[in-house]
């Protein structure tokens, strides 16, 4: 029996204190790959946000505008998947998970421009996809299928206006299951961001991933999207 801590569900609960060596070399991610997959399962590419100053690994964030097809903006990471992240060797299949990248869906409204972004309660999307692809590099972890990651501990909201504090990793259900899983090598896989509030995620803590969407879809029908900061918590 393994002492490491763990949720009330039986998860593994990883505690990121240990920060990984310092790289004067930053990585970059396939990009031509990953925008072409974007183009391909939602539709042309926006614009594109370019990280300034990286560390470890360079991150650009790019804008699929809403469309007829897909009336909503969907976001997404491009950097998480430059280095390869520490899948623990137990993990079964743990080769296909070590490479990924995340993304989020904004209503079409969602304003994007520069001046809006200097508010943090339009900025934090953008923030938050950033923090989340940089974790698993900065602490020699990782990120996978069902994880939450808490704004803080306690947790936070992440923005004025919004009781959403915390952020569970799934597919991307409405995207569709092609937009899942990357062609080529390495393997690739890009998850959704679904933020969440305390007691949705100390649902998941207690009763495991399954639970916590299930009671979430009867309580939120468009649940998984677009985001909505201002959504009652469905516990």
């Amino acid at each position: 029996m393994s002492d490491e801590e763990r949720s009330g569900s039986g998860s593994p609960i990883y505690r990121h204190t240990e920060v990984a060596p310092e790289s004067r070399q930053i990585a970059q991610a396939d990009d031509e790959r990953i925008s072409g997959h974007l183009e391909k399962n939602i539709g042309p590419l926006g614009m594109v946000f370019h990280e300034i100053v990286s560390d470890r690994i360079h991150i650009d964030i790019h804008r699929v505008p809403a469309s007829e097809a897909h009336p909503y903006q969907v976001i997404a990471t491009s950097g998480m998947s430059a280095l390869a992240m520490t899948v623990p060797a137990e993990l079964e299949d743990g080769e296909q998970w070590r490479h990924a990248e995340l993304c989020m869906i904004l209503p079409a409204d969602w304003p994007l421009e520069e001046a809006a972004l200097k508010d943090d309660r339009n900025y934090w999307p953008i923030r938050l996809l950033k923090q989340l692809a940089r974790l698993p590099h900065d602490f020699s972890t990782w990120l996978g299928w069902g994880h939450s990651i808490p704004n803080g501990d306690p947790p936070e909201p992440y923005a004025p206006g919004t009781d959403l504090c915390g952020a569970v990793l799934i597919p991307p259900f409405l995207l569709g299951a092609d937009f899942f899983t990357l062609p080529g090598e390495p393997s690739m896989h890009i998850f959704q961001v679904l933020p969440v509030t305390a007691g949705e995620m100390q649902l998941k803590l207690d009763k495991g991933l399954d639970e916590m969407l299930e009671h979430m879809e009867k309580q939120i029908p468009d649940v998984y999207g677009p985001l909505d900061p201002a959504r009652p918590s469905a516990v």
